[in-house]
């Protein structure tokens, strides 16, 4: 009974191992030009939007970032953590692939600079709670 098991347990670790390392392949993609999973999104001839390709990358980081964390056998402290970890990433994504076309659109940076402060307002939220977790701790 052990034996089924651990393989069970090696087999999943595989998949999710798989799994973190298609979606960081496929977040990252676009940063080198490459567009995988985008077949068409609309009707037209048109490129691709910027904004849906950095929530696609970054929900595809988020992904593998806690997917990684659960191979380390690391779970988030807080409720807040996952939000925090999808706003670092859409900014992240967003600054670079708007850098990378040419798009500096007042409105597009003014909402990455609204992300990353409610960003800064999830870390301390974050930070307070671990505090609050660990209080009693030692």
């Amino acid at each position: 009974m052990l034996v089924g098991s651990t393989v069970v347990h090696i087999g999943t670790r595989l998949f999710i191992g798989s799994l973190a390392l298609a979606l960081t392949g496929t977040a990252l993609a676009p940063l080198f030009g490459m567009s995988p999973l985008i077949y068409s999104l609309s009707l037209a001839d048109e490129p691709v939007a910027t904004n849906f390709i950095v929530i696609r990358c970054a929900t595809f980081a988020t992904l593998a970032y806690f997917s990684v964390n659960f191979l380390r056998r690391k779970r988030p402290l807080s409720s807040v953590a996952p939000m925090l970890v999808f706003c670092n990433f859409t900014v992240f994504f967003g600054a670079a692939l708007m850098l990378q076309r040419s798009q500096f659109d007042v409105m597009a940076w003014a909402t990455l600079v609204l992300i990353g402060g409610v960003s800064v307002f999830l870390y301390r939220e974050n930070r307070a709670q671990n505090k609050v977790i660990f209080r009693d701790g030692w």
